[in-house]
This record gives structure tokens, C-alpha cells and sequence, in this order.
């Protein structure tokens, strides 16, 4: 049994991935303001688990640049690999996935 939820998940994942100020800066002090429980290797675990996430969909706009897939194929294989990965947060970083992999 996994022994993070989904909600806990994808905020890591809000975090981890957040724009503007705290871009690619770590999670620690944000998410212990609303998960004050979770240790620095708790911290350390999730944002592992979703820089995978973030890096898999990235992969994934790449190959449909590529033509190998098709844009409505991303956020379901996503979703696929990543079981605990909201709607919300799929379809925010296809987007930016996308913006990348163009530029």
C-alpha cells in the first residue's frame, strides 16, 4: 500500500512544478506548511516521484512533436504510468510539455 495519497501527491507536484518565484526551487518549506508531519526524506521522496512524473509527460510532448503519438495521447498515458496524477496537473504540464518542446 502506498503510503502517499493522491491529494499529497499532486500537491508535491503543484509545488515541485510551480512557476513565477519559487520556480524549480525546493518544495520544503511550502508543503510543510500544510503537511507539517512529513520529514525531510518524505520531502525528498516526493519530489523524486514528481519530477518523474513532470520529466514522463515532457518525454511524452517530445514524441508527439515527433509524430510518434498524438496530443490526445499524452495526459491518458500519463495517467496510465502514473496512477495517483489528477486531470488538473496532467493536462498543466502536457501544456507546458508542449510550449517546450517547441521552442
Amino acid at each position: 500500500m502506498d503510503r502517499y495519497s493522491d491529494r499529497l501527491r499532486n500537491m508535491a507536484l503543484e509545488l515541485t512544478t510551480e512557476w513565477g518565484e519559487n520556480f524549480r526551487k525546493p518544495i520544503d518549506e511550502r508543503i510543510l506548511r500544510i503537511y507539517p508531519e512529513l520529514t525531510v526524506d518524505e520531502i525528498a521522496e516526493l519530489t523524486t516521484h514528481s519530477r518523474e512524473a513532470e520529466y514522463y509527460i515532457y518525454e511524452l510532448a517530445e514524441q508527439e512533436l515527433a509524430g510518434k503519438i498524438t496530443e490526445q495521447d499524452i495526459v491518458p498515458m500519463a495517467r496510465e504510468r502514473f496512477a495517483w496524477l489528477d486531470q488538473a496537473n496532467a493536462l498543466r504540464l502536457k501544456n507546458i510539455g508542449m510550449f517546450y518542446a517547441r521552442k
